[in-house]
């Protein structure tokens, strides 16, 4: 995921795996919901170590402090080191920009003798606190203002997969993320189709309905793959392949005669294109029209846009109606 700060929370854990303690996981991964949550948090520790090491701050930082901070910032308890907002960032800031510095300067040194500072751990463990509330906040924020945990995620298990990964590494995390880490993407593209459904459900079983309905009509032609079309002109021409430039004139409306695009709409000529360029409907049909031919297209969803939709004018799962009219195959 990409939470707000998420980036600079790596930044600061990463690499300290080889001296934090073991940490011991409070909470029992008990079923998906749990196992996703925390996937996701081995997932963003996994970049946000690539970040980290980027950075230069492997060095310097106390991730036990940094960590902490997060935990309790993030379950409301309550802080050693509160400072307002602007203070805290600025130090965080200003600090962050001083060390960028000195990795830089270390890595043009040719001569050896430039020496990185060496910080009071006051100051150090102070940064890394500080660093660990912002970041918690945030963190946590972005993750309620997300809705995962309207999905039932939650964001104690995100907390433990990120601090695992990134202080102990892959293969002490409690699952493997490269056996498991599909579940994460599955389990969101399930989300997000749902949500479609919920939103767009009824624009779906509108184009089904009408389909159906229209196949009885003895005019129509119906495919195999469910394309529906009406001959209103039989031409006399050559019929495209696949790999053929064609000029069309068509006029294209959504299922309540909403037009959404025309031919004449770019231009005083026929459109051009490639015919496997296009929808799939269009791509059938096409293949099927004699040059000079003028079809009525009835395109189900699933050979049109489906469920991405086309833009702002076209919801998912929206079945289209064309009129096209094939002029020429380009030579």
């Amino acid at each position: 995921m990409n939470f707000k700060n998420l980036m600079l929370a790596g930044v600061v854990a990463a690499a300290f795996a080889s001296c934090s303690k073991p940490y011991k996981a409070q909470t029992v991964i008990a079923n998906d919901k749990d196992s996703i949550s925390y996937l996701m948090g081995i997932m963003d520790g996994d970049n946000l170590d690539r970040t980290f090491k980027r950075m230069g701050l492997d060095t310097v930082l106390n991730v036990g402090a940094y960590f902490e901070a997060m935990y309790n910032v993030s379950n409301g308890k309550s802080l050693k080191i509160n400072e307002p907002d602007s203070i805290a960032d600025f130090k965080i800031q200003n600090f962050i920009n001083e060390w960028t510095d000195v990795i830089r300067m270390l890595h043009i040194d040719t001569t050896g003798r430039f020496k990185a500072p060496v910080y009071p751990k006051s100051k150090i463990d102070s940064i890394s606190y500080l660093l660990g509330v912002s970041d918690g906040r945030s963190i946590s924020e972005s993750f309620d203002k997300a809705g995962f945990d309207t999905l039932g995620l939650k964001f104690a298990f995100y907390y433990q997969g990120l601090r695992e990964r990134v202080m102990e590494g892959d293969s002490n995390c409690r699952i493997d993320v490269k056996e498991y880490g599909s579940m994460v993407r599955d389990y969101f593209l399930e989300v997000q189709d749902k949500q479609l459904m919920d939103r767009y459900g009824a624009v779906k079983r509108a184009g089904e309905e009408f389909l159906a309905k229209n196949k009885a009509n003895n005019e129509v032609v119906t495919t195999a793959s469910g394309l529906q079309y009406i001959v209103l002109k039989e031409g006399k021409g050559a019929k495209p392949k696949i790999s053929d430039r064609v000029k069309v004139n068509y006029v294209g409306t959504l299922l309540d005669g909403t037009e959404f695009d025309k031919s004449a709409d770019h231009g005083d000529k026929p459109a051009e294109f490639y015919v496997g360029q296009v929808i799939a409907g269009w791509t059938e049909a096409l293949q099927l029209m004699p040059v000079g031919s003028k079809w009525k297209l009835f395109i189900p969803q699933e050979l049109a846009y489906g469920k991405r939709g086309g833009g702002e004018v076209i919801p998912p799962f929206s079945m289209l109606i064309f009129e096209v009219e094939l002029v020429d195959i380009v030579k």
